[in-house]
């Protein structure tokens, strides 16, 4: 009997509000299915339903059957043979999920129903097995290590060995690598495929970009509003004539190349030799050594590279947030009543205040001026990201990851900077936002002359925006060129990687063209 998992009539309620509406599909043992949507659309919570991992004050109603069986009603212990033994489960944030106390062995032993350290000796030979089949090595000292001692793409690798360690028939992997630079996203979906095939296991996977399933999704599933909208095979998944819902997802993707854009000759911002080291004395390794570099009136700098790298660093001190240890950035001289560098945070739920509305976060940012003209101000700055007026009222809460970003930029423009310092401003926004962000981004910079840094770990980002391109490697700028110089002929081994890792699948072109 083939293998099968499948949920029936699944809805999801909230005191009287309705979060998931009469889902139905399946997955079957030897196939991968991703279900895509954007942020909110209620795909995270389709698997907390299947797997039974709902919070208290959300009722599941609906039918989810395993090989036929009902595990819907399961509770307790009963559960307990279901979830991690036969469906396992991969989460979007490995580091938060996994008990910061306890070595990677100690997970993996866990996972395998081994209690007490005698035994943990006779299954060390597992342990090491399974890091190895995930490509970590050298697999006993990567078992030693806790949680917080490993990369975000090793944590994201040990948490599928924990997965795989019960052998399961099915996993459920809830955007894993929404959090990964684009050189560790293309291993980890290419991972995740070969144990998928190598194992026939069957796999749910929750995503938003649409691009990166084409060749390792077999299924497709779109949902919005907390509902399937539409499902297709994956080779048909780009056809022209494809459900609203489904096209958006699809011209989301960003394109390969820009037109050429002009900018100013002279330097509007320059570092020179500018380098951080947040070590005692000074005496440890840098976060950021020596910089050289220049901003030019009206460009756009892409800056990339992995996870600590220097890039956030290199941000803070553009933005005037940190004072570099060694060398100086020299901005341009302003009135004392706006400034010159303004910087766009990662997070736009953190950047705001979450017991005030809106406006009171933005009229800080005019605080000295009249109350007529500062609220004049926010107005014409709210107009300029496209926000309503009314939109001030809310709390950060209310609004959605995109509507606050802009408000952050809004925010940002209130200071009549020159240069806006982006960093990881569109990670957080699935790829819809993520598109319409950055094409205001762009349109804030032909219509008011801004200069951009852009700093991202994303290349299909620097691609689409930049003139010109800084890599940062292990703290050092590694490379800076001319975007087309640098796509053609990347000089660094790091950024032959992170060009490598560059490819917009033949049928989403021919969509978008």
């Amino acid at each position: 009997m083939t293998e099968s998992l499948e949920f029936i009539d699944l809805s999801v309620r909230s005191s009287g509000k309705t979060l998931l509406t009469a889902m139905s599909g399946a997955i079957r043992s030897g196939e991968l299915v991703a279900v895509v949507g954007r942020s909110g659309s209620g795909k995270t919570l389709l698997t907390k339903a299947i797997i039974g991992l709902l919070p208290p004050q959300l009722q599941a109603e609906g039918q989810i059957l395993l090989d036929g069986e009902r595990i819907d009603q399961l509770e307790g212990k009963a559960m307990d043979t279901v979830r991690g033994r036969r469906i396992g489960m991969l989460f979007q944030q490995p580091k938060r999920v996994l008990n910061p106390r306890m070595s990677i062995r100690s997970h993996l032993l866990e996972a395998l129903g081994v209690f007490g350290p005698g035994k943990a000796k006779k299954h060390e030979a597992k342990v090491q097995s399974l890091l190895e089949e995930v490509g970590l090595s050298p697999a006993a000292d990567i078992a030693g290590k806790r949680p917080d001692q490993l990369s975000g793409g090793m944590a994201q690798r040990a948490m599928l060995a924990i997965a795989l360690a019960a052998d399961p028939e099915f996993i459920l992997a809830d955007e894993p690598t929404s959090s990964l630079d684009s050189i560790l996203k293309a291993e980890t979906l290419q991972l995740l495929r070969s144990k998928q095939l190598e194992r026939g296991l069957g796999v749910l996977l929750i995503t938003h970009d649409i691009a990166s399933i084409q060749h390792i999704a077999d299924r497709v599933l779109v949902v919005s509003d907390g509902a399937i909208v539409d499902h297709c095979l994956t080779s048909q998944l780009f056809a022209k004539d494809s459900h609203a819902k489904r096209r958006e997802l699809i011209e989301a993707v960003l394109p390969a190349a820009h037109a050429p854009r002009e900018f100013a000759a002279g330097s509007l911002l320059q570092v020179v030799g500018a380098g951080k080291n947040y070590t005692r004395k000074a005496k440890g390794p840098a976060a950021l050594q020596a910089t050289t570099v220049s901003l030019h009136g009206g460009e756009v700098l892409g800056v990339v590279g992995r996870s600590g790298s220097g890039k956030s660093t290199f941000a803070r001190l553009l933005a005037g947030l940190e004072k570099p240890t060694e060398g100086q950035i020299l901005s341009p001289e302003r009135d004392g009543k706006s400034a010159a560098v303004q910087l766009i945070a990662q997070e736009p739920f953190s950047s705001f205040d979450p017991r005030l509305p809106l406006r009171t976060s933005l009229l800080a940012a005019v605080h000295r001026l009249p109350a007529d003209q500062a609220s004049a101000e926010i107005d014409a700055a709210l107009d300029q990201v496209g926000l309503q007026v009314e939109l001030l009222d809310r709390k950060p809460g209310q609004c959605s990851g995109g509507q606050l970003q802009r408000a952050a930029i809004a925010r940002a423009l209130l200071a009549k900077p020159q240069v806006l310092v982006c960093d990881e401003s569109t990670s957080a926004l699935d790829s819809v936002a993520q598109r319409h962000i950055l094409d205001l981004l762009l349109g804030l910079r032909t219509r008011l002359g801004l200069s951009l840094v852009v700093i991202s770990h994303d290349m299909g980002v620097i691609r689409y925006v930049s003139d010109n391109v800084a890599v940062f490697y292990e703290g050092r700028l590694v490379e800076h060129r001319r975007l087309d110089d640098f796509l053609s002929s990347p000089k660094h081994h790091h950024s032959k990687d992170l060009v490598a890792a560059l490819d917009i699948p033949a049928p989403v072109k021919a969509v978008l063209n």
